[in-house]
Order: structure tokens, then C-alpha cells, then sequence
């Protein structure tokens, strides 16, 4: 009982809060007026008579979360840092001194230097130990992620001296680095990955991403003549629209409708093509997964209903909501849900609320029973599409029969595995850099070294849940993908993400099925 009167404030508090502050209640004058008037004296007689003393800051925040638990999983409330937070990874920089890091056993080590950064022009490289930032030793006292950032960034043009150190030489040289605008790139990589076939990878859709985007399929066009493409939206949970869209207008010809928009206070509206598209012709495949969702599926939808190229991959997630941002007073963000996005064939490819349906589980909408929102649509040729839980491919890549167990998902996950490759790196890293990363490799002894290192970590830490006999035979069955897993964080602690990510591309399933999807379209179309 007293939880219940407890929600029912909390409710009534957050409806008559939005509403003082942005308007968005749909009801008329005199109820809103009334209802502003009841929550001002609750909250006074709250803060005046309440037997403990109340953050009503807290209350209200809380509320609003409440409230908005109550309509669908993407109408979300920040309060000022989290919104901070979130638009500098959406506004694609942020100011500093430009490098990667990692505490390694209780120091600040510098795993990648962003290219052209400063730190870079100061001659900082992967491997280098951060002691002291002005003046003050942060090597050896427990220092956390947030208290190096918190250090480490600052306006941009002011001036931070560190001191650093290396494995090769002992002395600590004192270094000083004026903080600059950095980039946080949404393209992960971009290249040539067979003859005239380009591969470009987008994480997320953030302000800059089609500007980025247009600029390597420009270079790839421009060095390699690429006529077919590969674009990867896999793991992608999407962003802005407008930026999907754009990215969309590269390959469609004028007028041709890319997505429209429409909700219960929001008017239809529709995208479409001008005639300004770089890569209006070419092959295309568009690569997805079930963690791709939103713009990513907004990409994917109108290629696959215009026929433009082919979808391979695994069924999206299935978001097809439009978030509007509501500013407030105090810096805090109202992102609320004001309307779905449809495919151009009129398919919403929102799923229920519930995500853990099995209906969505299986992947099979057609055959899903009892399910009226899913409808089958056809394309210009024919083919059958639906809506009502995600985009399906074209190409089908179903997931390894053999998962990994869950002993082997503990040791990925673990430091312990995250350590072994930065030690390795951090050992050998005048030999790797004589080393084509792709075609690095563990040698025999080392691979060997390596699982009996493993073998003994996993009996020490999971022996009161797992049986030695379990582990052996887990970590036996499984040794090879431990290796080649590996062997990508090597690659990536030294090389880089963009040359992980195309070491990782050789043996890629995803990847072979569209290249011969693009092949045979080639011969078809007597490319």
C-alpha cells in the first residue's frame, strides 16, 4: 500500500513537472492549471512537514523516470552530466590531449595516440607511462578511469604538463601538451577489401557521420574505382536520422523516397533523394545483426524495399521510434518518443515493447502466430517483405551451432585475458612493429604458453563453480577461438581498432557471403 501511494505521487509529480516545463500535455488549460496548483502544494507540504528532510530535486528525478517507464523503452530523462556525456560522444569530439589509455597495474599507460593529436606531435607513442600530471604523481595511488579524464581534458588551447615514461628508456622526460578539439570518429574503418570493392564500417550515427562518410567513399572511389560496396552496420544501435538519411542519398537518384516519419502529434513527413549521390549505381551490400537497430535499420529497410542492393547479416533489433529532445531549465534532457519511422514501403519495423518475446527469438516472423501487427509487403520485383519486429536479410548468416561455454565467455570477459594481450604487446613491441599486422600471428610455442597460462587461471578462479574436468574439456574444444580472439586484441593493442577490425575481416562469414553476392550480381548485371 504504501509503494502504491508512493508511485501515484510520483506519477502525479512528473506529469504536472513536464508539463510546467515543456507543454507537451495534451490536456486543456484548466486541468493543467489545477494540476500545477496540486503538485506546488504537495511538494511544499513535502519539504514543510515530511518527517526526515528531502531532496525534492531527488523526488522529482526520480519521478520522471517513473513516468516515462510507463510509455515505451526510448523515452528517456538525463539529467545534465549524463546529457553532457551523452552529446560529446553524438557531437563526434571532445577537447584534450588526444590518447587512449588503460591503468595497467596501478599505472596510466597510453594504449593508442590519436592520429595528428597533440600528444602525438609531442612524440607520445602506445606504451607510454603516464607519472605525473603537473607535478602531481598519479603512478601507484589507486587512481580511476574518471580521475585521469578528469585531468587529462580541459578546455581547448590551455596547457597540461605529464610526465612519462617507457620501457625502454628510464628516465621520466616532462612533456607539455596544449589540449585541442579531438575527434571521435564514427567510421572505424574504410578500405579496399578485394579489387574494386570497398568496405566501410560505421559504430554510430553521430553529427558527423555522413560527413565522414562521404569522404572515404570519395577516396575510395577516387583511388580504387571501387563499383561494388560492402557497408557494415553491425553492432550499430543507430542515432541521429538525419544522418541516415544522407548517408541514404548516396545512392539512390532524385526524388526516391528514403524513410517517412508520422506519430499521433506529429505530421507524416517524408526523406528523399536529391540527385547529388556519389555512389548511385554501384554493387551494395549492407551488413547487419541483431544489435543493429534504429538509422542503421532505416539504411537497411529502404535498401532492401528499393531493391538497391543486398541485406546480409542476422535480423535487426527492431527499433523504429523517433526520440525529439526536450530541453529543461536545469540542463536535464527529455528524450521522448513523438513518433515511429516507416520503410518506404509503409513497414514499421518496431517490435513489441516486450524484447525478450519469444515470437522475436526465433527470427521467423513469417510463421509467428497470434501476431496481427505483422504484415507482408512486396517489392517492385516481387519480393516478399515484412514488418513488425526488425529488418530480415536477404542473406541469412545464422549464428555457430557450437556457443561458446560459459566458462570461456568468463575468461574473454575477464581482465586476466585482456592483460595477456598487453603484456605480450607491451614486451614485443619493437618486433611487432617490424610485423605486417595482417598477417600476424601467435607462434606454435607461444600459443601453447599461452592455453597452459589459461588453463591454470581458469581452474584458480572458477573452481568453486566449474569442475577442473569441465574447465580442461571447455578450454580444450575451444582452444582455437581463445587463440584467434587473441590474437585480435594483440592487433588491436598495437596495431589499432581500423586494423583489427580488417584482420578480423579474413575469416568473416558475413564478409565472404557478400562478396560473392556481389560477384555473381556483377556477372548478372555484366559488370
Amino acid at each position: 500500500m504504501k509503494n502504491n501511494i508512493k508511485e501515484i505521487n510520483y506519477l502525479i509529480v512528473i506529469l504536472a513537472v513536464i508539463g510546467a516545463y515543456i507543454g507537451f500535455l495534451s490536456i486543456d488549460n484548466k486541468t493543467n492549471h489545477n494540476s500545477s496548483d496540486k503538485i506546488n502544494f504537495l511538494l511544499k507540504k513535502i519539504q514543510k512537514n515530511y518527517v526526515d528532510s528531502v531532496d525534492i530535486n531527488s523526488l522529482v528525478e526520480s519521478s520522471i523516470e517513473q513516468t516515462l517507464n510507463k510509455l515505451d523503452p526510448h523515452s528517456t530523462y538525463l539529467n545534465s552530466e549524463q546529457f553532457s556525456s551523452s552529446m560529446e560522444l553524438m557531437q563526434g569530439s571532445f577537447e584534450g590531449i588526444g590518447v587512449e589509455f588503460s591503468i595497467k597495474n596501478d599505472s596510466i599507460v597510453i594504449m593508442n595516440v590519436i592520429p595528428g593529436g597533440p600528444s602525438q606531435k609531442k612524440g607520445l607513442i602506445s606504451g607510454d607511462r603516464i607519472i605525473s600530471v603537473e607535478g602531481e604523481n598519479v603512478a601507484g595511488i589507486g587512481i580511476t578511469n574518471d580521475k585521469v579524464i578528469e585531468k587529462l581534458r580541459g578546455k581547448r588551447g590551455t596547457i597540461v604538463e605529464i610526465g612519462v615514461k617507457n620501457n625502454i628508456l628510464d628516465n621520466v622526460r616532462y612533456v607539455s601538451i596544449k589540449r585541442d578539439k579531438i575527434p571521435l570518429k564514427s567510421i572505424d574503418v574504410s578500405y579496399e577489401i578485394a579489387p574494386k570493392v570497398g568496405y566501410i564500417k560505421i559504430n554510430r550515427f553521430a553529427e558527423t557521420t555522413h560527413e565522414e562518410f562521404r569522404l572515404e567513399l570519395k577516396k575510395l572511389i577516387n583511388n580504387f574505382e571501387i563499383n561494388n560496396l560492402i557497408l557494415d552496420l553491425r553492432g550499430n544501435g543507430g542515432g541521429y536520422l538525419d544522418q541516415a538519411t544522407k548517408i541514404l542519398n548516396e545512392f539512390f537518384g532524385n526524388n526516391e523516397l528514403l524513410v517517412f516519419t508520422k506519430g499521433n502529434s506529429r505530421k507524416m513527413r517524408e526523406y528523399r533523394a536529391n540527385f547529388l549521390g556519389l555512389y548511385k549505381f554501384g554493387g551494395l551490400c549492407i551488413l547487419i545483426d541483431e544489435e543493429s537497430a534504429s538509422a542503421s535499420e532505416i539504411i537497411a529497410g529502404a535498401v532492401q524495399d528499393h531493391e538497391r542492393g543486398f541485406v546480409v547479416g542476422r535480423k535487426s533489433f527492431g527499433k523504429g521510434l523517433v526520440q525529439e529532445q526536450m530541453m529543461l531549465d536545469d540542463g536535464s534532457v527529455l528524450r521522448l518518443t513523438v513518433a515511429r519511422y516507416y520503410t518506404p514501403l509503409g513497414r514499421c519495423i518496431q517490435k513489441p515493447y516486450d524484447y525478450d518475446s519469444d515470437i522475436f527469438k526465433t527470427g521467423n516472423l513469417k510463421n509467428s502466430v497470434g501476431n496481427d501487427s505483422i504484415r507482408k509487403f512486396l517489392t517492385k520485383n516481387g519480393k516478399e517483405v515484412y514488418d513488425g519486429g526488425g529488418i530480415e536479410p536477404d542473406k541469412l548468416i545464422a549464428k555457430t551451432k557450437s556457443e561458446l561455454p560459459p566458462s570461456i565467455l568468463l575468461l574473454m570477459s575477464s581482465i586476466f585475458y585482456n592483460d595477456l594481450a598487453f603484456n605480450y604487446v607491451d614486451s614485443l613491441r619493437n618486433y611487432l612493429s617490424k610485423v605486417d599486422f595482417m598477417n600476424f600471428e601467435i607462434n606454435e610455442k607461444d600459443e601453447k604458453k599461452y592455453l597452459k597460462n589459461i588453463k591454470t587461471w581458469m581452474i584458480k578462479e572458477m573452481d568453486d563453480v566449474y569442475s577442473t574436468e569441465k574447465i580442461i574439456e571447455d578450454i580444450n574444444k575451444s582452444s582455437s577461438v581463445v587463440i584467434k580472439r587473441l590474437n585480435m586484441l594483440i592487433v588491436r593493442q598495437h596495431w589499432g581498432l581500423s586494423e583489427m577490425q580488417m584482420f578480423s575481416n579474413k575469416d568473416d562469414e558475413f564478409i565472404s557471403s557478400s562478396l560473392y553476392l556481389l560477384k555473381i550480381n556483377n556477372i548478372t548485371n555484366g559488370i
